[in-house]
């Protein structure tokens, strides 16, 4: 405590006399900040609760309704999250991570249904880039999906996270395939094959789901590096025999040794 306030006036006085020589400065007086720790946010409480029980020295913060868990794991500070469903919730799970927790990278995974008939269930789709399909302000003159004013309608995922992901699958779970590609976003269950058909002909998507587009919009926007993960729940083609619910605890459980594989490894950001 007494470290702190030293180094807040100390920072305090340092400022003021810069000011009166007239020098623009920007300090950075928060003595927390870490350089390289995880965000993980999760789609599935099972997911999130597998997680949180391996870490070390944890502590809770509770921000909008959402449960940050702070720790380690295997070492490596990470801050673990479910961030509800949809849109909204996603958004602000992954500005709090990078804002308040300063996370300097985050990786989000959870289920999806596939838009590709090559894509089984229980394979996984690793992120290019992440759009949000429901999204459209063609009247005023921008494209299908596009967000104003950043030239953007898919922001991209970052390239050494995609390659330790795809890694991190091919180790945990050499069974299935992975796929990388377009993840499609919107705030709607799409489980018709009408509807995966328009959201694969407007956005040429591998996957669709619910929270990946606006945690990549919120990432590009902070210029923070992410990855999203997805195990596939559903296939193109209106198959509905294994459902979210029935499949969820194995892609719970996929899900999370992904995500242990990958931070216990690392990724090295360039």
């Amino acid at each position: 405590m007494k470290r702190s306030l030293y180094l807040l006036i100390t920072c305090i006085i340092m400022y003021g006399a810069m000011m009166l020589s007239g020098c623009n400065v920007n300090i950075n007086i928060n003595p927390d900040v870490s350089k390289d720790k995880i965000g993980i946010i999760g789609a599935m409480e099972e997911e999130v609760t597998s997680l949180k029980e391996e870490l070390t020295d944890p502590r809770t913060t509770t921000i909008a309704g959402m449960e940050f868990c702070e720790g380690k794991l295997e070492n490596k500070d990470v801050v673990v999250v479910q961030c509800g469903m949809g849109k909204v919730n996603a958004g602000i799970c992954a500005n709090t991570l990078i804002n308040q927790f300063n996370c300097s990278k985050i990786i989000n995974t959870g289920v999806a249904g596939s838009l590709d008939n090559q894509i089984d269930i229980g394979d996984f789709v690793v992120s290019v880039d992440a759009c949000q399909h429901d999204f459209t302000v063609e009247a005023i003159g921008f494209e299908k999906g596009e967000i104003p004013y950043t030239g953007r309608s898919a922001f991209p995922a970052d390239e050494t996270m995609r390659k330790e992901a795809v890694e991190a699958v091919h180790e945990v779970a050499p069974d299935v395939q992975v796929f990388e590609g377009r993840i499609c976003t919107g705030d709607q269950f799409i489980s018709s094959k009408e509807q995966k058909e328009l959201i694969k002909s407007d956005f040429g998507g591998m996957c669709c789901e619910m929270e990946g587009g606006a945690i990549a919009q919120a990432c590009y926007l902070n210029d923070t590096p992410f990855v999203i993960i997805r195990a596939i729940s559903n296939k193109a083609e209106d198959s509905e025999e294994i459902n979210y619910e029935v499949f969820k605890e194995t892609a719970a459980e996929r899900c999370a040794s992904v995500v242990r594989y990958m931070t216990i490894h690392d990724c090295k950001i360039n």
